[in-house]
């Protein structure tokens, strides 16, 4: 019941991770400090629990337990027990959803009244969802399964493909399924460069070697017993609730139960995180993980994550790729080879093959840029090919970026700006304040300087400007004053973001190139997450950097050369020891 896998478990409470699934849990008449946990059920299935109690102190413990599941006609029970001192007492608990049981939170709580006169309770929520019909899956389906865990998968949901390996040409299909660890890091795969003509890829869970060491991601394995939705209207998350993002039934098998580590004196376990030492606490068990092995958002090319989860909310288990006509949908969320199912993991799983199935591409933009060299020469390391502005005559297919002192510049030309914009054209404002911004747009911003460290906001929509933004990703670790906008847009947070309103005008407040980690470390991480928000909202609006990633799927590492993709083409700093959130400092 622990919220973290990696989470140390005293001596009273392994027995309790060890059971199943474990309703409540006290010691010696008091909470031992664990939570409930929530899950998934279908109508018609057998929800089966046990109310636990243990007795810590040095005298028999007698209590009196009475429970209640709240279901239409509400189930009751009670019992009586005796507990010997430092033993413990456990109560099945079964229960039959009626087939016709409406969807929905049912709740499950019970009542302790101990001799010594001490009372407690607790509950734990159901939730029950809908039986997930088979998914409408179109097109011709290539299968990369060395493990044939995902072809399972497939065949129980009726889709229909064709096995491949990795020197089968994919130029006859629509789509690529890479079934889970299907990939190694020395072995060979096939070739989707196809993606940039128009390939879909889909990608379930890989290892964290093959992520990191072949496609140059970082990466955390950690676990995740629940994660937040990033863009909550997304088709991928169609039936989905928040509560249904959590303690999934079962275990995941990506990861084993036991973290695999090398013992360092002094350091304690140590485990190799972009081939720096790094120490970590000990891990146990898959229980209920909804994602085990998770990718940071990369600041370079054209990721938009759908779910996120880990620290900081830096990481993403469902993350979409586009590049060119195609695109790579990467699912880490653990919904292959559990060893139970739920039905959380059936619907995203269907809706998963749906959307990419009808996934079709976006108009892509040429990307002009006028402000700062700063500016500039942050957006060539991302990646993105930029053109100089030459005058006011601008396409649908461009995207203008002003970044600051960019303003004046383009003063007088205003009247044909305001006509691109009008006419549908996109702009990315970056670190303007309103003299600067009234000197070239049609509207009239009014910002005021003042301090920013933090601001929240509600996830953005699917086919919104800001898609795939959140308020971690507007931390400021070094309060600063900036030029917050007060009026004129659509305001949000405390106007460290904009949107203008009737014009693809976005504004952002924050320029990563501003913080110079180099000087103050602790700035680093404000300029990863900042360098991520520009490239999103960039590549919202159809404009990306280049990366790497296509033809490094294809592509085994040569051992031989030591190679380390981690170091380029996905992120635009160096990783050191204490960029690891998860390092363990033995504090």
């Amino acid at each position: 019941a622990f919220e973290h896998s990696d989470w140390i478990p005293t001596v009273a409470a392994q027995a309790l991770i060890r059971n199943n699934q474990p309703l409540l849990a006290y010691i010696g008449g008091k909470p031992a400090g664990f939570t409930s946990k929530d899950h998934n059920f279908l109508p018609g299935e057998t929800v089966e629990k046990q109310i636990i109690v243990i007795n810590n102190s040095r005298q028999i413990v007698t209590c009196d337990c009475q429970w209640s599941f709240g279901l239409p006609q509400p189930v009751t029970g009670k019992k009586k027990v005796t507990v010997p001192t430092g033993q413990q007492e456990r109560i099945p608990l079964c229960f039959e959803l009626p087939a016709a049981l409406a969807l929905g939170k049912y709740e499950l709580s019970a009542a302790f009244n101990f001799g010594n006169g001490e009372t407690q309770t607790d509950s734990f929520s159901i939730h029950v969802m809908p039986r997930p019909q088979p998914p409408q899956v179109d097109g011709k389906i290539a299968l990369f399964d060395p493990k044939r865990q995902t072809a399972k998968l497939l065949s129980g949901m009726g889709i229909s493909y064709q096995l491949v390996d990795a020197n089968t040409s994919l130029s006859t299909y629509e789509t690529l399924i890479v079934g889970k660890s299907a990939l190694t890091v020395e072995r060979p795969a096939p070739d989707v460069t196809g993606v940039r003509d128009g390939l879909k890829v889909l990608m379930f869970e890989q290892t964290s070697d093959v992520l990191e060491k072949r496609f140059g991601f970082r990466v955390a394995e950690y676990g995740l017993r629940r994660v937040f939705k990033r863009v909550p209207d997304h088709p991928l998350l169609a039936g989905i609730e928040a509560q249904h993002l959590r303690n999934w039934r079962g275990e995941a098998t990506i990861l084993p139960a036991r973290l695999k580590y090398e013992m360092r004196p002094r350091h304690g376990p140590t485990v190799k995180w972009c081939d720096i030492p790094v120490t970590r606490l000990w891990r146990c068990g898959n229980r209920g993980n909804v994602a085990s092995v998770l990718i940071e958002k990369p600041a370079r090319g054209d990721f938009l994550p759908i779910l996120d989860g880990g620290y900081s909310l830096q990481y993403s288990p469902l993350m979409e790729y586009r590049q060119g006509k195609g695109m790579v949908l990467f699912c880490q969320m653990d919904v292959t080879g559990r060893t139970e199912s739920d039905p959380a993991v059936e619907t995203l799983a269907r809706n998963i093959l749906q959307y990419v199935s009808a996934w079709q591409p976006a108009p892509r933009r040429g990307v002009i840029y006028v402000g700062d060299p700063a500016g500039r020469q942050h957006f060539e390391s991302a990646g993105v090919s930029l053109t100089s502005y030459d005058g006011p005559t601008l396409s649908a297919d461009q995207v203008l970026i002003v970044g600051p002192g960019g303003g004046q510049k383009l003063a007088r030309d205003a009247a044909a700006i305001a006509d691109w914009l009008k006419a549908g054209g996109n702009l990315l404002a970056i670190g303007l304040d309103e003299q600067q911004a009234n000197a070239f747009l049609p509207l009239k911003l009014r910002t005021k300087k003042a301090e920013h460290i933090a601001a929240y906001f509600e996830p953005f929509s699917f086919n919104s400007l800001l898609a795939g933004v959140g308020p971690a990703d507007v931390h400021s670790r070094e309060p600063r004053k900036l030029p917050l906008i007060s009026a004129g847009t659509a305001i949000f947070g405390d106007g460290v973001l904009g949107r203008a309103e009737n014009l693809n005008v976005v504004f952002c407040q924050l320029a990563p190139w501003q913080f110079d980690y180099k000087e103050l470390h602790n700035l680093k991480r404000t300029f990863r997450r900042t360098s991520y928000l520009v490239t999103r909202l960039l590549a919202n609006m159809g404009a990306a950097g280049s990366t790497p990633l296509l033809e490094r799927f294809g592509t085994p590492v040569d051992v031989s050369k030591s190679e380390k993709r981690w170091l380029e083409g996905l992120y635009m700093d160096v990783p050191e020891e204490w960029d690891d959130p998860y390092r363990f400092f033995r504090w």
